[in-house]
């Protein structure tokens, strides 16, 4: 790697990265859980404009929208705990190789 890049990127001389920390970066699992707050806001909100379409559609509001927001957010929830439980097994993996 060009010096310039090994600076800007935290190069190290054997052309690992830093930020490694045996093999891992950090960076998966932050993205992992920043995914939540936005599954928390965008679930719902898909689940309310589907069910709302679908009022428009049969003439039934608000009550497909009403369930459509609940279905988002049990659909926000569920997938909240698997990602948590995917972090968690990550983290005892880790620590298992320490």
């Amino acid at each position: 790697m060009p010096p310039a890049c090994e600076k800007f990127h935290g190069g190290g001389p054997s052309g690992i990265q830093a930020g490694w920390e045996g093999g891992r970066r950090g960076s998966p699992t932050a993205g992992l859980l920043l995914a939540i707050p936005t599954l928390l806001i965008v679930s719902p909100l898909v689940g309310f404009w589907v069910g709302d379409w679908l009022d428009r559609r049969f003439a039934t509001a608000p009550w497909l929208g009403i369930a459509g927001l609940v279905v988002g957010f049990a659909a926000a929830g569920r997938e909240t705990y698997l990602i948590y439980r995917r972090y968690q097994a990550e983290e005892e993996e880790h620590d298992g190789r320490r």
